[in-house]
Parts: C-alpha cells; sequence; structure tokens
C-alpha cells in the first residue's frame, strides 16, 4: 500500500486530502484547514516560499523539466539510453512513461499550493489595504500561469482547477474533464493580467520572486503563442525599455553568475534546495546525463555561445564526451535556473513585431541581431519574407535557448518540430495523458495518437 500511495499523481496527489478513498494522502499544508493556516502575513509568506520551492523538485525544474523537453528536442543524451529518456527523442512515448507523470503530477501540485493562497489570503482581515497581502496572490497568479503555460504546451487540453482542494473535497469531485487549450490560456492570460500590478522590477535573489517585469515577460510569450503578436510585441517592448535589465556582455555570465542583469525570473538553489539536475549531468559527478555531438553542430565555429553551451571535457575513464555546459557548478549543486531571462524577450521581440506588422521592420531585426551580436556572428540582412524570417528566429533561439527547455515547444509552436526534428505526425507534438491519470480519472481522455 506506501508504494501504490507514493505513486498516485495529478489531481488525486495534488489535493492531499483525508477521504473515504484510502489512497488519498494528506499534504503538509493540509494538515491545518487553510482558516487556520492563512492567518496573517508570515503564514501567507511561508506559503508562498514553499510554492516557489515546490517548483525545484527533481519532477519540475529541477531536473524532469529541463530533460525532457530538449530530449525531446534533439539536444540531450543519456549514459544508458533508457527507454523512458529516448521515447521523446524518438516521438513514441509510452503512455505509463514515468516522466510525463512526474512532470504532471509536479504541475498540478504547484498549482495547487496557488490555488490555495489566491483563494484564502483574500479572507485575512485588512487584506483590502494590505498591498504586501495583495502582491502575495498575485505571485500565486503569476506561478500558477507558469505551471498551466507549461502544461497546455506539452499535453494541450489539459484539467483548468483554479479552486483549492479542501477536506471537503472528495475523490469523486476531483475527477473532473480536460479544458480546451483555449480556456486554459484565457485563465493564464487573466492570472498574469493581475500580476503585471506586481513590483516592476526585482534585483540579486529577489529575482526568484515575480516581479511586474517577469509577468510581462511571461504574458509576452504567452501572447506569442496564442497568436496575439501585437500584444506580445508591446509586453516584450516594455521590457526590453525597463532600463533595469540588460544583455549581459559575457554570455557565460548567465549561469555562472547567479541572477544576473539578464534574469527575470530564476528559480534559486542552495544546499538545502539542491538542484538535482545539476548533480547528474557533470563530468565530476553522476554522469548521467549528456549534451549530444549533433547540438554543437548548430552552432557557427566564431559563435562565442559554442563551447560554453556543449561543453567537451574527459569523462572518469579519460574518454571525451559532450556535457550541458550552461549548469556546471555541482559542487555544491546549487546552480540556479533562469526560467525567464532577457535575451529570450529579446527573440520573442523579434517575431511578434514582424508578425503584427505583416513585414521585417527594423525593430524586428534589431532585436534579432542584438542576440547575433552578443555572440560575435554576423548580423542577417532583412530575409524579405515574415515567413523567413521567422525561420531566422527559430534557428537562433535553438542556438541561444538550447538546454533552456524552449527548442521543443516554440517547434511544435510554429510548426517547424516535422521538418527540422522529424516528428511524424502533429499529434505527437504533444505528450501521452499519464495511463495512471486515465485510470484513476474516466472523465479524462488520451491525445490522439497514443
Amino acid at each position: 500500500m506506501k508504494n501504490i500511495k507514493l505513486a498516485l499523481s495529478g489531481f488525486l496527489l495534488a489535493a492531499g486530502l483525508s477521504s473515504c478513498d484510502e489512497f488519498i494522502e494528506k499534504q503538509p499544508i493540509d494538515q491545518l484547514s487553510q482558516a487556520t493556516f492563512f492567518a496573517d502575513e508570515a503564514t501567507t509568506r511561508t506559503a508562498i516560499i514553499g510554492t516557489y520551492r515546490s517548483m525545484t523538485s527533481s519532477a519540475s525544474y529541477g531536473q524532469a523539466f529541463i530533460v525532457i523537453p530538449e530530449f525531446a528536442a534533439g539536444n540531450m543524451a543519456h549514459i544508458s539510453s533508457f527507454p523512458e529518456y529516448v521515447e521523446y527523442q524518438n516521438f513514441n512515448i509510452r503512455i505509463d512513461n514515468p516522466w510525463s507523470l512526474n512532470i504532471w503530477t509536479a504541475s498540478y501540485n504547484t498549482i495547487n499550493a496557488a490555488n490555495n493562497i489566491i483563494a484564502f489570503a483574500p479572507r485575512i482581515d485588512g487584506f483590502s489595504n494590505n498591498t504586501t497581502l495583495q502582491n502575495l496572490v498575485r505571485e500565486a497568479r503569476f506561478i500558477r500561469a507558469l505551471s498551466y503555460f507549461n502544461l497546455v504546451r506539452g499535453w494541450g487540453d489539459v484539467p483548468l482547477i483554479l479552486e483549492p482542494t479542501t477536506q471537503q473535497t472528495t475523490s469523486a469531485d476531483l475527477r473532473v474533464s480536460r479544458n480546451a487549450a483555449s480556456d486554459v490560456y484565457a485563465a493564464i492570460i487573466a492570472d498574469l493580467t493581475q500580476a503585471l500590478d506586481l513590483p516592476l522590477n526585482a534585483s540579486g535573489t529577489a529575482k526568484g520572486r515575480a516581479s511586474g517585469m517577469a509577468a510581462r515577460a511571461l504574458l509576452a510569450k504567452v501572447q506569442l503563442y496564442t497568436g496575439n503578436f501585437a500584444q506580445a510585441a508591446q509586453l516584450a517592448e516594455e521590457v526590453l525599455g525597463n532600463g533595469s535589465y540588460g544583455l549581459v556582455e559575457n554570455f557565460a555570465n548567465i549561469w555562472a553568475t547567479e541572477n544576473s542583469s539578464e534574469s527575470l525570473f530564476e528559480l534559486q538553489f542552495d544546499q538545502q534546495t539542491p538542484n538535482t539536475f545539476v548533480t547528474n549531468a557533470n563530468p565530476a559527478s553522476r554522469q548521467e546525463f549528456f549534451a549530444r555531438a549533433s547540438a554543437e553542430d548548430l552552432f557557427d565555429e566564431t559563435d562565442l555561445r559554442k563551447s560554453f553551451t556543449v561543453r567537451r571535457a574527459l569523462d572518469v575513464a579519460g574518454n571525451e564526451q559532450f556535457y550541458v555546459g550552461k549548469y556546471r557548478n555541482f559542487n555544491p549543486p546549487n546552480q540556479n535556473v533562469p526560467v525567464l531571462r532577457l535575451g529570450e524577450v529579446y527573440l520573442i521581440h523579434a517575431e511578434a513585431r514582424a508578425k503584427a506588422d505583416g513585414n521585417v521592420s527594423e525593430a524586428a531585426l534589431s532585436s534579432l541581431n542584438a542576440i547575433r551580436q552578443r555572440a560575435g556572428i554576423s548580423p542577417i540582412a532583412n530575409p524579405g519574407s515574415v515567413e523567413a524570417f521567422t525561420r531566422e528566429v527559430q534557428l537562433e533561439k535553438r542556438r541561444e535557448m538550447m538546454f533552456e527547455f524552449e527548442t521543443w515547444f516554440d517547434l511544435t509552436r510554429t510548426g517547424l518540430a516535422t521538418e527540422l526534428l522529424g516528428v511524424p505526425s502533429q499529434q505527437r507534438f504533444v505528450f501521452p495523458i499519464p495511463q495512471l491519470e486515465l485510470d484513476l480519472n474516466r472523465n479524462l481522455v488520451q491525445n490522439p495518437g497514443y
């Protein structure tokens, strides 16, 4: 029974509630009733810190959400070629693949933690006059939006749960159907619109918390995915024109230096919250994950990003291997993970501005070439068509954002995954709903093609 309990996922695990179903376990936050727990600023701050920390787990940005999109994008390899990883590279993912289940479960755990803050913090006495409490709720909305953005990009239609589970929630209440992706995106945009009112800028370790500029950057990306190009371009321009952030001169310093001037939102890891992926992807550590040699081939020889991003080093046997160069701080394994940074915003702006204007304007071209200039490669001339320019932006994104869990989603969004990655069908642009979720919830249906 213990193993069964540990295996359960998704809504039933995210609920963490006691009920007549013996397999539902209680999560720590629910050991007290929400009304008791959310008593003041201090308890709400504790809750939001715990919600951020949930994203650092090995089932989220601490490993799985780096590894799986990068395997799908063809950039990463595993020392033993375990099927559970290779399936993503071959676009033939089993419905019982544990990593789909891990990411799905972790995402809904984070969402439920955010839901509790959004629902119960406003009930605290004096909330309407307490800016600090209001901002904590806005941060929770940012986190919820980010989590749903990852889910809808990975699985398409997903259950949209915007209320917290409580001690009165039954397992029947949790067995909900999938919502249309358009509805999920509408909820994401609604959350981020409220998060825009957060304090605009952050510095130092405060970049581990949502800010108004981080919300604008994420909303710009969401609007790009939904085809609202004018809104995406405008939001990106607000971020680029803010003045408190700037591209670092040395590309490597984005990762060598925590919370750089380029970072907008960066998950904070430390010795109490170690980065599992860093431990498993370095030449002097466990050496479980590697860069594929083909990833290096995407770069021009003169590209300053090449040798840093795809690191060549000797393994313990003295053989040269390709490593993920962006995550090198493994002793101790406390390297942060930049989730949103200015370099990506330049590329979002380049594509969104061109598509909004219907032509490749100087502003769009300038944003793309700013990234190329930092990389030490020649600027491109105007290719003429928006379609050709979009391809150039996507190629640049593959180099700039390699090992930052974005390439797969960008190439499926633009439809280029078929041509550039060899995905056999657009049905494989999304992952399968985990089989365990289907077993527990008969109202869920599998994605076509699985």
